[in-house]
This record gives structure tokens, C-alpha cells and sequence, in this order.
């Protein structure tokens, strides 16, 4: 029979990972695992716990928000550096937002994402780097990105209500700060004042699509990159809001591409959230990937793994 480790994260969301506990167990159990449960106790605590027992269990799976997801792949990546036995990665999404199980076709249903460990199929999945802290499907930088993950309504505001754009230059400028930035990546380097980049493996991010169309996939070694300008006068403006309104980069305000590797140079240091979470502060930062670093199990037909798609 095979060993499955369940950690659960007990404050996660609001969805309630106790209500679902037996009925999760339950479900792993007729799909043929032996289940230990363990409850995460504080922050970094899982990360702890992966790496300690995880190489003992087949399976390793994590019932918790997206902070939750990103300790138990920083743990897995640090026991693949020291060549420890990897366990197969099962995730049960129990956060506010979710964007990596949405990414990945994995039900937010807890039950049915205990199916999906049970029943699935292990693929592997890129891993981001950002300096030497690893992140599952985002980073990024710029104005909004704080409050993007923390209260997620505010991102559909920005980028899917295009008139708060045409509110007028002079008062956007008091809102956005732009960061002066040379940024180099596989085939070229753009440069200027950016207001906003992300470097993404997810197909959305805060709860809502992609604010450009990009073709992406989980395991082709790239991630997405999406750039935006300071718009720096009412045309510019115009020219940034209709790139967003259409969701197409325009090369000159928004900048879209898939690159293995990205870096990024500012004159004054530039704060980071990796997975929503602070990723901590940069004036020169290489952002990287790992490619299939981990095998991560979802529904068989998951479709954004292999040739990339458009989101």
C-alpha cells in the first residue's frame, strides 16, 4: 500500500479544512493510501516537517492556501539539492484564491481534490526562481502588488474596468511609482520606467485571467513575463488602456514574452511578492526556472501541460 503524508494548514481561508478532514482521509484511504495526518503549527512549520519525513512517503500532500503550496515546494526543491528521495506533491486548495488549483484543473472542492491525488497523474511542473527563493506560479513587483493578493476585487478594478485609466494622467501619476529598470531576458532587454512586471507560470493570478493574452504551458521551461510602462502623458495612457482593453501587448507600453530567465536592474531597491507573500527587496535580481523541478499530480486531462496554449 502506498504512504501518503497529509499536512493541513488549520487557518487557511475560510473554506474550513476540518469540515472536509474525514471525508478527505476517507477518499485517499479507497484510493489505496495509508494516510498521516499532521496540522502545520506555525509559519514555516510545514517546510519543516516535508523535509524531515517527506522522503519516507510516496506522496506528500498539502491542504492549504497558496503560501501553504509555496513551503511545501520550497522544502521539495532544498531535498532535491540535497538529493534526498522526492515524494509526488498532491494539493488540496483550502486558500481565498486559489490560482495555482485553478492553473492546474484541480477541483477547490476539498473532497474532489483528494479524488484528484487518489486518481490522477503525476506531471512535472516548472518552479520559479527569484534571486535563490523559489515561487510556484508568480512573481512580481510595482504598484498594486500588495493589493492585489490581499484584497483581490482591487486587481479586477485595475485591470478590468479599462476607464479607471482614462481617470486622467495627472491623478494615475499620483497613484503609480515608476521604477527605473534595465531588464535583460532570453532574446532581447527592454528599458525605462516600469510601473508593474510579473513573471508568471499560472493562468491567472489574484483571482482573475491575465491582463494580456500570452500562450503558456506548466512545463515547457519558460515563464510569462508582462511589463508595463509609466504612462507618463494622457496618450500614453490612452495607448496603455486600449493594450488592456484588447489584452495585447502593443511593445511600446505593454510588453509581453516567455523567456527561461529574466534580470532585472533598478537604480533604488524594488520590493517583490513572490505567491503573494513579500519576496523581499532588490536593485539587481535574476529571475529563473527550474524546469519539471517537481512532480506534481492532476486531473489526467490537466491540458496546459505540454505544447503551450493561449490563455
Amino acid at each position: 500500500m502506498k504512504k501518503l503524508l497529509l499536512l493541513a494548514n488549520p487557518v487557511a481561508g475560510v473554506t474550513g479544512t476540518e469540515r472536509y478532514l474525514l471525508e478527505m482521509i476517507d477518499r485517499l484511504v479507497v484510493g489505496g493510501f495509508e494516510v498521516t495526518v499532521e496540522t502545520t503549527q506555525h509559519k514555516g512549520h510545514l517546510t519543516e516537517i516535508i523535509t524531515e519525513k517527506g522522503s519516507a512517503y510516496d506522496v506528500v500532500a498539502v491542504s492549504g492556501g497558496d503560501g501553504t503550496l509555496n513551503e511545501a515546494i520550497c522544502a521539495l526543491i532544498k531535498m532535491k539539492d540535497d538529493g534526498v528521495k522526492l515524494p509526488k506533491l498532491g494539493y488540496i486548495p483550502a486558500g481565498t484564491v486559489n490560482d495555482f488549483a485553478r492553473s492546474h484543473d484541480i477541483p477547490t472542492f476539498m473532497p474532489d481534490a483528494a479524488d484528484v491525488i487518489a486518481r490522477g497523474v503525476a506531471r512535472g511542473c516548472d518552479i520559479g526562481i527569484l534571486g535563490d527563493r523559489p515561487f510556484v506560479y508568480v512573481a512580481a513587483f510595482g504598484t498594486f502588488t500588495d493589493t492585489s493578493y490581499s484584497t483581490p476585487q482591487k486587481w479586477k478594478n485595475i485591470f478590468g474596468r479599462v476607464a479607471y485609466f482614462f481617470h486622467g494622467a495627472s491623478r494615475l501619476r499620483l497613484a503609480l511609482r515608476p521604477y527605473k529598470m534595465k531588464i535583460e531576458y532570453e532574446g532581447g532587454e527592454v528599458e525605462g520606467e516600469f510601473v508593474y512586471g510579473m513573471a508568471s507560470n499560472s493562468r491567472s493570478v489574484g483571482g482573475m485571467r491575465l491582463p494580456l493574452k500570452t500562450p503558456m504551458s506548466l512545463d515547457d521551461g519558460k515563464f510569462e513575463v508582462m511589463l508595463f510602462k509609466m504612462p507618463s502623458t494622457a496618450r500614453r495612457l490612452r495607448k496603455l488602456a486600449k493594450a488592456l482593453f484588447e489584452r495585447q501587448a502593443d511593445g511600446f507600453e505593454a510588453y509581453v514574452f516567455s523567456t527561461s530567465w529574466m534580470r532585472i536592474v533598478s537604480e533604488e531597491p524594488v520590493s517583490w511578492t513572490t505567491d503573494g507573500e513579500f519576496g523581499g527587496e532588490y536593485t539587481d535580481v535574476t529571475v529563473g526556472i527550474r524546469d519539471r523541478a517537481i512532480e506534481i499530480i492532476v486531473p489526467e486531462g490537466c491540458k496546459y501541460f505540454g505544447r503551450a496554449k493561449e490563455i
